[in-house]
């Protein structure tokens, strides 16, 4: 009786455990929920040494911009320039263009389009490890419209997140060394819509402390991620959060991390007013450096916290939370095998459990993921660059994963079912694209012969085929319609006869007179007046 009540209690102790929600620290987990989705395009861009790609955003056209940079020298960091480029939703090029102060090294590390269709860019200018940050304004088709340069050229000040606020302004963060009370200090600095200073904040210790990304929050005040070395419990470096209000004034910080070296790279507000963080860390994980990813209560404390990662260097650079509220994440991974770097793409639940994850190969070249996003489509875009540094041969990187997008509904066929075979007749043809999306039509007569392919048409809209069959007989119209991604509708079907005539025709009856009875002329013409 005691080893029967043992074993219930054991029994019942597993299946509560296996039932809780999960929390705290999940180390390496992978659970296969979900199939990951395919790769639906793959390109480079770039000129002929080497070329970043450091961030991307999907438009309001449903194409891409990606800011980076663009013939940049393999090693030392001299010259090369900011590097924009704007692509439609395949990943075909619509514009590109470079921008900077020569010499200098110029770099676009975060692109966001704005509220007058064109876009802001953040990054840094400048020559041998002495850099300022570097505002660029562009519209919509490239064209500069002013420029902002920030800090002191002998010092190292950079830009490397910018967001459009709500008052048509900009905010931007990162790491300045011409400020603050250190020898680093996160910066947050607020312009107007013309690019002109309304204030400027500095946050740290006597420490090397700074920002990689800002984000306006829901109350109108900004939260930053970072790293600081001046509050760091370990004294090596840990994540970094700082709230403010809407005129930068601090609310709260808090920092996150071990007795190693962790990082923060990115952060965004999530849907229940929290935070989820991303970036490396050294005191968790297996590896030297796992991908880590943090999720915060609204102010900052930690609900839980997941590693990603091999036994080698592995990073997480960007996080953004999915129509699903679980996370996709963007970043580098270390093939343990030949030490070459690799783009790294994690999906997540909503408690940081993967539901499937990508390393990307190119057989020996140097690969990097930077930033990805969720598209409109349900699908996945990240870039980054690939490449050889030894041979100065790096380009800008996009991956492009499909979404989950709905075919066509199938054709609705109208039109006469039955007629003379002699004669051409119409048929209207119309389909819906759940998604909106264009779409192609395919008609198959019955009789052997078929429209190929047609060119694209709104969803919904009627188009209108004709058709004249050779022979009597039954035939069975059927039609297709697929959407600009190639999903391919059910097939549409109409019936129509074309049947033998009971009666011969009067012409004819005519000709098969005459022929009959070639004298007949006369008498027709005599008996009708002609």
């Amino acid at each position: 009786m005691k080893k029967t009540i043992l074993y219930l209690l054991i029994c019942l102790f597993f299946i509560a455990v296996t039932t809780l929600p999960l929390y705290g620290s999940n180390s390496h987990t992978s659970f296969n929920i979900t199939e990951r989705p395919p790769i639906e395009w793959e390109k480079t861009y770039g000129g002929k040494i080497v070329d970043w790609g450091r961030s991307v955003q999907q438009t309001s056209d449903g194409g891409y911009i990606v800011s980076g940079a663009y013939q940049r020298n393999a090693y030392t960091p001299c010259q090369g320039f900011v590097y924009v480029l704007k692509i439609d939703v395949f990943g075909n090029v619509e514009w590109d263009q470079q921008y900077g102060i020569v010499p200098n090294e110029n770099v676009g590390q975060c692109i966001q389009q704005t509220s007058d269709g064109g876009y802001i860019i953040a990054g840094f200018t400048g020559y041998n490890y002495h850099f300022d940050a570097y505002i660029l304004k562009i519209d919509s088709t490239g064209t500069l419209q002013w420029t902002r340069i920030l800090g002191l050229f002998d010092f190292y000040d950079d830009s490397l997140s910018v967001q459009e606020t709500t008052d048509g302004g900009f905010i931007l963060t990162g790491w300045t060394g011409s400020n603050g009370a250190g020898s680093s200090d996160v910066w947050l600095i607020k312009l107007n819509a013309t690019g002109e200073d309304e204030w400027i904040h500095t946050y740290g210790g006597s420490g090397l402390d700074g920002a990689d990304s800002v984000q306006q929050t829901s109350d109108g005040g900004y939260i930053i991620a970072g790293t600081t070395h001046s509050f760091d419990a370990g004294g090596n470096g840990d994540i970094w959060m700082i709230k403010t209000d809407t005129n930068g004034n601090e609310l709260w910080n808090t920092s996150i991390g071990g007795g190693y070296l962790d990082r923060g790279r990115h952060v965004q507000q999530t849907l229940d007013g929290g935070y989820i963080i991303t970036g490396s860390t050294m005191s968790y994980g297996e590896g030297d450096c796992d991908v880590w990813l943090v999720k915060t209560d609204s102010v900052g404390n930690e609900l839980w916290n997941c590693t990603f990662g091999g036994s080698q260097w592995d990073e997480g650079k960007s996080v953004r939370q999915t129509a699903d509220h679980g996370y996709f994440l963007t970043g580098d991974y270390t093939d343990p095998a030949r030490g070459d770097l690799e783009v790294y793409m994690i999906k997540t639940d909503e408690y940081g459990l993967e539901e499937w994850s990508y390393i990307i190969d190119h057989n020996g070249v140097t690969d990097s993921g930077s930033y990805g996003i969720q598209t409109q489509d349900g699908g996945y875009l990240i870039t980054g660059e690939t490449g050889k540094y030894n041979l100065a041969a790096v380009d800008v990187l996009l991956i492009k994963l499909q979404g989950a997008n709905a075919a066509p509904n199938a054709p609705v066929l109208n039109g006469p079912t039955s007629g003379d075979y002699r004669i051409e007749y119409s048929w209207n043809i119309t389909a819906i694209d759940p998604d909106s999306d264009d779409i192609f039509y395919y008609i198959d007569w019955g009789d052997g012969t078929n429209t190929s392919w047609s060119m694209a048409y709104t969803s919904g809209e009627t188009i209108v085929r004709s058709h004249k069959y050779p022979a009597k007989g039954t035939y069975t119209i059927t039609g297709k319609a697929k959407d600009i991604y190639g999903a391919e509708s059910d097939w549409g079907f109409l019936s129509v006869t074309m049947p033998c005539s009971s009666t011969i025709p009067f012409y004819d009856f005519l000709i098969k007179v005459f022929k009959r009875f070639p004298n007949a002329l006369p008498i027709l013409r005599y008996l009708f007046g002609l």
